[in-house]
Parts: C-alpha cells; structure tokens; sequence
C-alpha cells in the first residue's frame, strides 16, 4: 500500500463540516454500459467499502445514448461510498472520457479501471502496493504471473500483441499498453491526463509516451483477467484508428503540443453521497 494511504488512514476524523481526505479515486470510463453499470458499481463498491483508506467512484458517462446515466444514479444510493457521476455529449472516447475523469478525481491514489471489470477490482492491492516505489502502475496480461481466466478472440488477442509491439518499438518498453487497470500517484496522473490529445483508444499509448520523455517511473503488474462479452471495439476500424493515433503522437511531440496542458472543457457533475442525495452542477 502506498505511504499516502497510511498516511491519510491515521490523519484524524476531520470536523462534519469539511469532507474527510480522500485517498483514492477509482475512475470508471462509459458508454451504454446500461446492462452491466449497476452489478460493476456494486462490485466496486462492494470492496471499497471493507478498505482501511477513503475512497470514491467516479463514473464518467461518455455521451451514452442509453439510460447508463439514469442506472447509475438509482444503484448509487444503495451505496455506503461517495459516488460521483460526470456526464457530456456527444459521444468522444474513452480517452476523453478518463481525462475527464482524472480532472475532476480528489484523490491521493488515481487507478482506472474498465467497467466490464475484466480485471477484478480485487486486483487494485496490487497496484497500490507497486504504487509505493513507483509514479504508474499497469496491469499486464502478458507478465509471468498474469492469469487468463478467458482469452479474447484470437483476431483480437492478435491485434493487440501487434499494436503493443508497435509500442514497444516507438513509444515505451512495456509487455500489455492496452490493459484496462492503470494506477498513478496523483501528481502523475493529473499531469499526464492534463497533457491528453487522443480521445480514442490509442490514448494508453500517449500516456506512456509522456510518462516516458518525463522521466517516471511505470511498473506493470501481473494480474487476472477474463474477457467479457459486449466489447466496444470494432474491428477493422479501431485498428486503423489505433496505427494513425501512433502516428499522431509523433506528430504532437514534434509539434510541441506536450509542452502545455490541453482543457478538458465542459462537463457536468453529479456528486451522490453516503445518505444518498444527489446535488448537481456544472464545470466549465
């Protein structure tokens, strides 16, 4: 466990009238997720809740066309947690989405993790515990040590070695760049959020890149993973989207666009929390 938490575990119970400290925010990109939102919420919620360290959901709803949104609100107040809902439309991508949701995350601790939960929360100790000595850990399917409970599709099992190869190769040294179970140290984790330009689903690539021109640390860690049904990827396009977002980090950097934070923008917030009520308001 990070020295954060146990730091912020023995700081002492603040007055009612200021919010305890947070420790860690648990950042849960969607969209039209309304078939699995409430089972995920409450299985997160579920193991938050028996930690020794603070913590909070936060659910960002990128421009679903469904009732994901609607869903999350009612299974929230069922929820002993802080639980808060960021919402904007259209629709931009899961990288958007996390830049969202790492803008607005309080705490000490950042992890993201997929809402299909194909990495069990149950895992996060273990990305807390490689937070201690390093700025960013990642989830890896691919480590001596990584279980495979159910193997994706062999076409996209492939890709995904392919695309990692090519990351390897142009942009950082790692075995998994697209496990959906990434842990920053907060510092790092606004800083290389704040510097986010690919909104699709080559941002882990960009993160990597900068992580690596700054110098920070990253560790990857073994970890269960099952795929799940009801994957938002579609092939063949994704696999062109995800070459060209390669191509674009390269000309970002030469360009000198990670040199300053790029807005995230509008987006409005839902705060639910313990005793269930819900107050809402907008950011800009």
């Amino acid at each position: 466990m990070p020295r954060v938490l146990n730091t912020l575990r023995e700081m002492p119970t603040p007055p009612r009238s200021k919010a305890p400290p947070i420790a860690l925010s648990f950042i849960v990109p969607m969209y039209n997720e309304s078939k699995r939102v409430a089972a995920s919420l409450r299985e997160i919620a579920h193991y938050l809740d028996q930690q020794p360290y603070e913590s909070e959901i936060v659910l960002v709803d990128d421009g679903s066309s469904d009732d994901t949104a609607a869903i999350v609100q009612e299974a929230a107040g069922a929820i002993n947690l802080p639980v808060r809902l960021l919402r904007y439309s259209p629709n931009r991508g899961k990288g958007f989405a996390l830049k969202v949701g790492f803008e607005a995350a309080r705490g000490e601790v950042l992890v993201f993790s997929d809402c299909d939960l194909s990495t069990p929360v149950e895992e996060l100790s273990r990305l807390l515990s490689a937070l201690e000595d390093a700025d960013i850990a990642i989830g890896t399917r691919k480590a001596p040590g990584a279980k495979l409970v159910r193997r994706q599709p062999r076409l996209r099992e492939s890709l995904g070695v392919v695309f990692t190869l090519i990351v390897r190769v142009l942009i950082a040294s790692v075995s998994d760049a697209t496990c959906g179970f990434k842990g920053f140290n907060r510092a790092v984790g606004k800083e290389l959020f704040s510097l986010q330009r690919i909104e699709d689903w080559s941002f882990d690539a960009e993160l990597l890149f900068n992580a690596r021109r700054r110098g920070h640390r990253v560790v990857e860690i073994p970890v269960r993973w099952e795929d799940r049904d009801g994957t938002k990827v579609k092939l063949p396009r994704d696999i062109v989207v995800t070459l060209m977002g390669i191509v674009k980090i390269r000309v970002y950097d030469f360009l000198g666009y990670y040199k300053k934070p790029l807005p995230v923008g509008d987006f409005s917030e839902t705060d639910i929390g313990k005793i269930g009520r819900a107050a809402c308001r907008e950011r800009g």
